[in-house]
């Protein structure tokens, strides 16, 4: 990785601890607390933590903290997102250790529907500027917060799109995030998915085949496809890439989301199988082949 920006300079302190730009309303035990629950985390620390100071408190808390394997990267704990690498380091941590186990210097990976970038900064860390990561992240919230996160690690190796990605390529409403529940995250092409009315704007949507027509890449080594339910229609949109490229692929299903387009896991796990690939359980047990439904929301790896 190229040397850290001075902003990354001035903010790093020894690894695992915080360092933290706090607002004057920051209680100082809040502080404590996360440097406690960033080390030990046992069962029922996430009930405690969330009574004592809930995600989107009335008195965030904006810090710069350290992250994977050296990286620094911005929270805001009005976000859920945020909040919860916060207290605990790391948002979704068995999807980024396999992420650090599988890219390579000189790789290429695809990011869609980054958010803030928490996975990003992780795969441009393990490409390194011989490498080249695609994030693709259509709410302007998250995108503008990813750039900073990048400037924050020095980070120039990455191409940032602001689009969301499905079957094909057109311009579609996008229903952006409820500030209401402190959820960044959840902005999505299907307003019912977002969970009440919320503004919409006309966005971009990309298929992943055509826009590599019209920006090519030597390869694509893994992705990671987290899209607010249209995963499976981001799919079938970069059929040429998997069988071109047969990348890795991390993807999130979300049963009530696909069930509003009449779609389950084994949709995608057929869809794989047809290009020869397995599909595991990787997020909240040993890693395993999927063979039937499975109820509970969580990422799932795909590999040839």
């Amino acid at each position: 990785m190229s040397s850290p920006s001075l902003v990354a300079i001035e903010a790093r302190v020894p690894r695992g601890e915080m360092s933290e730009q706090r607002t004057p309303q920051a209680p100082e035990w809040v502080h404590l607390l996360a440097r406690i629950t960033r080390r030990f985390h046992p069962k029922g620390t996430d009930r405690v933590v969330r009574m004592l100071y809930p995600p989107g408190n009335a008195r965030p808390i904006r810090s710069v903290v350290d992250y994977d394997d050296g990286l620094l990267f911005h929270c805001d704990t009005q976000s859920f997102l945020e909040w919860y690498i916060f207290f605990y380091g790391a948002f979704r941590p068995e999807v980024s250790k396999l992420i650090n186990r599988m890219l390579r210097p000189g790789q290429v990976a695809l990011d869609i529907g980054a958010n803030v970038g928490m996975h990003s900064v992780i795969m441009a860390n393990r490409v390194g500027p011989t490498g080249h990561v695609v994030v693709f992240e259509p709410d302007p919230h998250p995108m503008g917060r990813l750039r900073r996160n990048l400037t924050l690690n020095g980070i120039d190796w990455v191409t940032t799109v602001e689009a969301a990605v499905s079957a094909r390529s057109e311009m579609r409403n996008f229903y952006l995030h409820d500030d209401s529940i402190g959820n960044f995250a959840n902005a999505s092409l299907v307003a019912a998915n977002v969970g009440k009315d919320t503004p919409s704007v006309q966005m971009p949507v990309v298929a992943i085949d055509e826009w590599l027509a019209q920006n090519p890449l030597p390869r694509v080594d893994l992705i990671k496809l987290l899209a607010q339910g249209e995963e499976y229609n981001a799919l079938l949109g970069m059929r040429g890439l998997i069988e071109r490229d047969r990348p890795k692929i991390f993807f999130l299903y979300e049963p009530s989301y696909w069930h509003r387009q009449d779609l389950e896991l084994m949709d995608a796990v057929n869809f794989f199988k047809a290009y020869g690939y397995s599909v595991q359980e990787v997020e909240f047990r040993a890693r395993r082949e999927v063979v039937g439904e499975i109820d509970k929301g969580q990422v799932f790896l795909a590999t040839p």
